[in-house]
């Protein structure tokens, strides 16, 4: 190998170890957000039964309320990235 591909060669090196360290990292990140769910999605159903069983709310209105909240989210995240176009288009035709 010639004298300038030593270098080169070190920070490929160097570049894929910091690319597996990060891997590693975001890996480790996923499994505890996955656990972390898990947990929210267990004490919710808690919640759910909890509820039903004290005859404050069954659980089909509990999963409609759900599918409601769900509901008015996506329209909002709709209206919301709907507004951002329009301020594009605005901001294009104004220049």
């Amino acid at each position: 190998m010639s004298d300038q591909s030593q270098p080169k060669l070190e920070m490929l090196e160097r570049a894929v170890l910091e690319l597996g360290t990060e891997l590693y990292n975001l890996k480790a990140g996923v499994a505890k957000n996955q656990a972390a769910h898990d947990q929210f999605v267990k004490v919710i159903r808690g919640l759910k039964q909890l509820l039903d069983e004290k005859g404050l709310i069954t659980g089909e209105d509990f999963d409609a309320a759900v599918e409601l909240g769900q509901a008015i989210e996506t329209f909002a995240s709709h209206a919301e990235h709907s507004h951002y176009q329009e301020m594009e288009k605005v901001k294009k035709t104004g220049h």
